[in-house]
């Protein structure tokens, strides 16, 4: 199985769902190493709210229910990050029909985008499990 899934906008309430939800697909199944990536993750976080510290922590928690069911993640350092007040030609990294900025999503101080990518054996349950996952997650963002 060979699959790609941008996700543009997540939020921590999506990590959170991700938390609760990965155990229960996944029980004791694990992928195999590399099989599940976690890559090209921006940030935008509300400046005023956050710092970029902090902004990066909470991106980090919210990430942290892939690694914790096997996924790779991007190292931190090659993250892109954005404050909600830069105007720059990186909208393509939250581009989506839905609101990309966080002036238009007042409830929100943190948006993450990244790419999450397979590349498994079709008997990999652990890569399937988080690719189930995944599209569950799609479709509440939707």
């Amino acid at each position: 199985m060979r699959t790609s899934i941008y996700l543009p906008h997540l939020t921590a309430a999506d990590g959170e769902w991700l938390a609760k939800t990965l155990p229960a697909l996944q029980r004791n199944a694990r992928p195999e190493p590399q099989a599940v990536q976690v890559e090209d993750i921006a940030l935008r976080y509300r400046s005023g709210r956050l710092g970029i510290a902090d902004a990066l922590d909470a991106t980090a928690e919210l990430l942290a229910p892939f690694a914790t069911a096997g996924a790779s993640i991007e190292h931190r350092g090659e993250w892109y990050i954005s404050d909600d007040d830069d105007d720059d030609d990186h909208n393509d990294l939250f581009e989506t029909e839905q609101p990309t900025r966080l002036a238009d999503m007042p409830r929100e101080d943190l948006l993450v985008s990244a790419r999450f990518v397979v590349d498994a054996a079709a008997t990999d349950a652990g890569a399937a499990a988080l690719y189930w996952a995944v599209l569950g997650l799609t479709s509440l963002t939707a």
